[in-house]
């Protein structure tokens, strides 16, 4: 087995190693990839950017937001999570039904080190009866993936603030996340682990198990690697393009103001529609805040943008402000 073990904390770049470490066919051993990343959400490669996240808060607080190759749900990832990735080659396809026996060496590492962790479900491990890693399978030819996260001291409350949604205002088209109770592996035990000490004894397990090598990537890998940060992981098209067609309501009353109801059709990130209803005041009609949203990037900043050089009070009534349509339009 090759261990590779990096100090790199950026999503984009970890993505693409781990990219190109399930695909070069330069590797024909198994690989341990142990990585970071930090303030970061990941979603699922099925799922939609606008029904996981609270845009708003992830693009106030600068988290970095990408899509990985892997299905499964939406996670907050920061310093106090680690990442594990297992690669092998599958050529009879079994990867599918080893999610239990792939984690083993994961759970033996947690046990011995006073965590009694179990392996739960379909791909998760729990500790206490909560969640602290989930996991998530691909298969490219006959290369498998599986990968998963173990939280040790990870901003619970970070997650909330991005993660929660009011899904009711949106009529999605792909797969819903579905949530789950989670805790950290430090908040569950008397004696804490430093995320680098497991790591190190997680190798120590790899090493009873197997002849283990470090895997030294050299300057035709690097190449290869920023290739893939470059023209993938750092388009936005990839996380964001993907996965985004939907119809996007919200209905609010504003005590004071009024009732303002939005419509919006969103094609690859892009609003393509618009329309605006309510009993609200304003005497200049919608319909040029409407037009002006047409083919807007669906991000804060954009909507916020489009909102700034918009007469507010002239369309919405007297006390109304940008923030108050900015919370309609884009959670």
């Amino acid at each position: 087995m090759l261990i590779f073990k990096t100090s790199c904390v950026d999503p984009k770049y970890n993505l693409a190693t781990e990219e190109y470490l399930v695909k070069s066919k330069k590797y024909k051993e198994p690989i341990l990839f142990l990585w970071q990343n930090d303030n970061t959400i990941v979603i699922g490669k099925n799922q939609n950017v606008a029904w996981e996240i609270n845009l708003q808060n992830a693009e106030r607080d600068s988290v970095n937001i990408i899509r990985r190759n892997t299905g499964g749900g939406t996670v907050f990832q920061d310093l106090g999570n680690m990442n594990f990735s297992i690669i092998y080659t599958d050529i009879e396809n079994k990867g599918v039904s080893l999610f239990s026996s792939m984690l083993s060496p994961v759970i033996n590492t947690l046990n011995e080190l006073g965590a009694p962790a179990v392996f739960s479900g379909r791909n998760d491990i729990e500790l206490n009866g909560k969640k602290i890693s989930g996991n998530a399978m691909w298969k490219y030819e006959d290369r498998f993936l599986q990968h998963g996260t173990v939280l040790f001291n990870a901003n619970l409350d970070r997650l909330a603030q991005y993660l929660t949604v009011d899904r009711a205002k949106i009529i999605a088209k792909n797969i819903q996340s579905i949530s789950a109770r989670v805790t950290n592996v430090n908040s569950e035990i008397e004696e804490k682990i430093e995320i680098s000490y497991f790591m190190d004894k997680l190798i120590e397990t790899y090493k009873k198990m197997d002849v283990v090598n470090p895997l030294v990537l050299e300057k035709d890998d690097l190449a290869a690697i920023d290739k893939l940060f470059r023209e993938k992981f750092s388009n936005p098209d990839w996380t964001f393009a993907k996965n985004a067609d939907f119809d996007y309501r919200n209905k609010k009353r504003i005590e004071g103001k009024g009732t303002v109801e939005v419509l919006l059709q969103i094609e690859k990130n892009i609003i393509k529609n618009a329309q605006i209803y309510g009993d609200f005041l304003g005497f200049k009609g919608t319909e040029e805040l409407e037009n002006k949203l047409i083919n807007v990037q669906y991000k804060a900043s954009e909507v916020e943008k489009v909102l700034n050089e918009t007469d507010i009070v002239g369309i919405f009534g007297a006390n109304f402000v940008v923030q108050d349509i900015l919370d309609l339009l884009i959670q």
